[in-house]
């Protein structure tokens, strides 16, 4: 083995420690008084909520409901999702709308859809699977389901934590999630949560090196 593995290994295994610490730093911003604004744009984001993801499937956002977004459903989850969102139409917020505009306009092709992308990603991280659950098959089929994915886990905790599911929905998903994972291990015996899929990425590549390039 020569240099250039050891050096990859060791890249691994600071790019696994750096995704470790940064998935724990993401669970302690979900309960932070500071929040979990996104402060490295112009646009500031809060986390994204149960209702948010709910106001976005309404309008058939593509983020949500899947397809390739357009700039209109980059500028519709940014809106949304920033601190100065309102439900209301005022000239404030007509104008608050419009400097987000303004502030996407003059961006580089593609940041804020990157953006957007790892505001998701960050939200749904938590989202607890169960290793059974693991699979790479697909399968299609024509039921509609009982009840919508976000609406379960609103109800979960709701239910736990005796509170209104309509306020669980103004809370960050990323701590709903969190919540809905403590729940099961709590209560269901021998429950186990598959890893986050950054982890499994990096690890199966630490073994892909470790075996001259092959997975097993």
């Amino acid at each position: 083995m020569g240099k250039a593995f050891f050096i990859m290994i060791d890249q691994l295994a600071e790019d696994l420690e750096f995704a470790k610490n940064k998935i724990l730093e993401n669970r302690l911003l979900a309960w932070s008084s500071i929040s979990n604004k996104n402060k490295n744009n112009k646009i500031l984001l809060l986390p994204l909520t149960g209702k948010a993801w709910v106001d976005l499937q309404i309008i058939q956002n593509k983020f949500v409901c899947g397809g390739i977004p357009t700039d209109e459903d980059v500028m519709q989850y940014l809106w949304r999702n920033s601190e100065k969102y309102t439900s209301k139409s005022s000239w404030r917020s007509n104008k608050a709308k419009k400097n987000i505009g303004y502030i996407f306009g003059k961006s580089k092709p593609g940041h804020y859809l990157k953006v957007v992308y790892k505001h998701v990603s960050e939200a749904f991280q938590e989202l607890p699977k169960n290793i059974s659950q693991q699979s790479n098959s697909f399968s299609r089929s024509n039921k509609i389901d009982a009840v919508s994915g976000i609406v379960s886990a609103i109800d979960e905790v709701a239910a736990r934590y005796g509170q209104n599911p309509t306020n669980v929905l103004t809370w960050p998903l990323n701590r709903v999630f969190q919540l809905q994972k403590a729940i099961r291990i709590a209560t269901i015996p021998n429950y186990k949560l598959a890893e986050p899929e950054i982890i499994k990425t990096i690890k199966k590549e630490i073994i892909k090196e470790l075996n001259n390039g092959t997975e097993s």
